[in-house]
């Protein structure tokens, strides 16, 4: 994995919630693990599946979103932490700290810590 992956991901899901583009949502799907979970900043732990039907009914409603990722650091070859920032229309509206764990390629876990 590296920052271009990150990156590019996070596009894909921008496109996604911002402008309802299926294939960018089939994408940023496609690369996870299908034994995924995800550690949200208010400590919900979700699957994939759940993931997948929260994100489906989420398609367009947020317009002016954009999601930057930086600081990218590899921990190990698996394990990368990140800064991750959502900015809707030039403001900045929340900001987290990242560690993803990578398996074969994909997204195996994704744990958000909200930073304040």
């Amino acid at each position: 994995m590296s920052e271009n992956f990150l990156t590019r991901h996070h596009d894909q899901l921008t496109a996604w919630l911002r402008d309802a583009e299926a294939e960018s949502l089939d994408a940023f799907l496609g690369a996870h693990h299908e034994s995924f979970m995800l550690v949200t900043t208010g400590g919900a732990i979700l699957d994939l599946e759940t993931l997948t039907e929260s994100l489906r009914g989420a398609g367009g409603s947020q317009p002016g979103l954009s999601i930057e990722v930086e600081g990218v650091t590899g921990i190990t070859p698996e394990v990368y932490r990140f800064l991750e920032r959502h900015i809707v229309d030039g403001a900045v509206v929340d900001v987290r700290v990242v560690t993803a764990v990578m398996e074969d390629g994909l997204l195996l876990s994704v744990h958000e810590t909200a930073r304040r």
